[in-house]
């Protein structure tokens, strides 16, 4: 049972490297809010890390990008991200990796994760969950309330 005071952390692990998704996408939307005269209502991400970017659309109609790796500092640094996605936002998020032709949505990992330990600990809560996908494994390990582990593929 998740609620929705639950904490959720993404990360892209690639090779060597590794960065925060979910302060990526909140950069991806403040960079949009910024460049956008109109209000944000819905922003799609799509991390594409052959390509060392995350591409975004906001309300359908602007495409930008944000480097992944050049801007890593400034998005494990800012004190303005959390790196958490907040539930109660009012601004529809979406998260997509893009790997080698094949597109997964971050929230069918979420979903398969949950699943899986719902089917395991039917009587625990989620109060805390940390993903990390690795592309070229075509994997989402998970760490549950700092205790409990294991993994999903990316392409169910």
């Amino acid at each position: 049972m998740v609620t929705t005071d639950a904490t959720l952390r993404i990360y892209l692990q690639y090779y060597e490297k590794e960065i925060n998704l979910t302060r990526l996408v909140e950069k991806a939307c403040q960079e949009g809010q910024a460049t956008y005269e109109k209000p944000v209502e819905t922003i799609a991400v799509y991390v594409k890390p052959e390509d060392d970017k995350a591409y975004y659309v906001v309300n359908s109609e602007l495409e930008s990008y944000v480097n992944l790796w050049d801007s890593e500092s400034d998005i494990c640094d800012s004190s303005e991200l959390s790196g958490e996605i907040n539930w109660h936002s009012s601004v529809k998020r979406k998260l997509i990796f893009e790997y080698r032709g094949r597109q997964c949505d971050c929230y069918s990992i979420i979903n398969r994760v949950m699943d899986k330990f719902n089917n395991i600990h039917s009587n625990r809560s989620l109060e805390e969950l940390e993903i990390y996908v690795r592309q070229e494994h075509e994997t989402a390990y998970y760490v549950i309330n700092g205790r409990y582990t294991g993994s999903v593929s990316m392409f169910a």
